[in-house]
């Protein structure tokens, strides 16, 4: 009997700056056809396996035992050329944060073409995984994070390598793309493929997969704690009305509206693609060609941040689905979070007191202040990324995606932590994404967005039913032979 495709037997890594283990004794293998699930909490280290099996391990982090075998190859063993070959022709990747992997400057059609032998082959799988060919001619920034995760996805299958390494592909995606996307992964696998995914939303992967492998303890949900505040009686902080935005011909957004309350959290809900980063970016005075108007404590705000004096620039903060892409690679992460708490008037010998309280608020290890952004998990990056926004002391701040890529209790968490923030500082957080039951929640009230239209406004349970009319809620069914 010939052996699996990919073998790992007793593999410990750890990280040789502080001798700490990150995969200790794991033992796991991919059969042929399979589908298997790697999970476990914000850095546990799913994204350090799934990078080794394509002999893809940074110098801080050291091999103590064990092997790991792809395609019969020892592959931490193999020299540069073989790896090459390896990822040529036996296994190829899609990341986790598909904004930072994808050439800006290129276009959708260009960028799968790289990739993939012909036009034809290009435009049927963007169709499978959800996309209309229409998407061919625009760039990654104007793509939502999930149509950026799917040409991610794309590019990858183009590949067509007999095993497929997927972290986190359900990530910011609605629930119609998902279940696109688990439909395909299942017919891949009964092609013949295998292949590895990790992720949060295990509702999506329990159905997917035929293994689940889980990395580190499992954490239980905690109940989440609600900070009530009447809203009656809560002044909206930023209000915008009649946002719009025409991009290359194309309208993206019109005449939407929002109020955003001080003191809670306001949700933005809508189908990957339906216009919410780009609401967001609006807000944020990224989009110079954007029109409406907008108040800020019932003054008005012009939408080109260009416009905006410094001081109006820093009290609305977002952030971004990828984090990635923002954070600086040269500077440590101590140094990202210092010049926020520079700009606000930290003292020199105040700042690295202000940076510990910073990470312990998202509750981050301080010790990871010396790391660069590429050395930590997705998760802890996006923390990261809150912790630098609300250095800043925002009087909005705009959370897009936050908790796609956060196992569910660091998400439940992390919500926690933004309506806590919310209610004592009494800022207004906008949170944009898909998960309906964590909004529900934390957020009391929200707008829906279908196709760059505001289409209905309430509470988030009132919203779920008109949500459901734009996304039919399949499901893909239950593979068989699960372990």
């Amino acid at each position: 009997m010939s052996e699996p495709p990919v073998v790992l037997d007793d593999l410990a890594l750890t990280d040789r700056r502080t001798g700490t283990p990150i995969i200790d004794g794991l033992s796991m293998s991919l059969a042929t056809g399979t589908v298997t699930a790697l999970t476990g909490g914000s850095g546990s280290g799913k994204t350090t396996v799934m990078k080794a099996m394509l002999g893809w391990l940074p110098d801080t982090i050291g091999h103590d035992r064990g092997t790991l075998r792809v395609a019969s190859q020892q592959v931490l063993g193999l020299d540069a050329a073989d790896v090459r070959a390896l990822r040529r022709n036996q296994i190829c990747f899609a990341g986790q944060d598909p904004g930072s992997a994808l050439n800006p400057t290129q276009r959708v059609r260009t960028l799968l073409g790289e990739a993939g032998p012909d036009g034809k082959s290009v435009e049927r799988v963007l169709t499978r995984v959800g996309l209309a060919p229409a998407l061919l001619h625009r760039r990654p920034a104007q793509l939502s994070g999930g149509q950026q995760r799917r040409v991610a996805l794309a590019r990858a299958l183009l590949r067509d390598t007999p095993i497929l390494i997927i972290d986190e592909p359900f990530a910011g995606l609605d629930t119609r793309s998902r279940a696109t996307v688990s439909e395909l992964l299942r017919e891949l696998a009964q092609q013949g493929k295998t292949i590895l995914v990790s992720g949060h939303d295990l509702t999506t992967l329990y159905a997917l997969t035929d293994k689940h492998v889980h990395l580190g303890p499992r954490r239980q949900a905690t109940a989440a704690v609600t900070h009530t505040v009447d809203e009656s009686s809560s002044p909206n902080l930023l209000t915008a009305s009649e946002i719009g935005l025409d991009r290359g011909g194309r309208t993206v957004l019109s005449g939407v509206g929002l109020a955003a309350p001080g003191g809670c959290l306001t949700a933005v809900l809508g189908e990957s693609g339906a216009g919410k980063t780009t609401l967001a970016r609006i807000l944020a005075g990224l989009e110079p060609t954007a029109t409406g108007s907008m108040t800020l404590h019932e003054r008005p705000v012009p939408l080109p941040g260009r416009r905006r004096d410094q001081h109006t620039r820093a009290r609305i903060q977002l952030v971004p689905q990828n984090p990635l892409s923002t954070l600086n690679p040269c500077r440590s992460i101590g140094q990202i979070l210092e010049r926020p708490l520079t700009r606000t008037g930290i003292r020199r010998p105040d700042r690295a007191a202000a940076v510990t309280a910073a990470l312990h608020a998202v509750e981050l290890d301080p010790g990871l202040r010396a790391r660069r952004p590429h050395e930590l998990s997705g998760g802890q990056r996006q923390r990261v990324a809150i912790a630098r926004a609300l250095a800043y002391r925002p009087d909005v701040l705009i959370c897009d995606e936050v908790t796609s890529a956060l196992d569910p209790v660091t998400a439940e968490t992390v919500m926690a932590l933004l309506a806590r923030i919310a209610a004592d500082s009494a800022i207004a957080v906008i949170v944009i994404g898909h998960d309906l039951e964590l909004l529900g929640r934390h957020c009391r009230h929200g707008i829906l967005i279908h196709e760059g239209i505001r289409v209905a406004a309430g509470s988030v349970p009132e919203l779920v039913p008109a949500l459901s009319i734009a996304l039919p809620a399949t499901v893909p069914a239950p593979a068989s032979g699960k372990n």
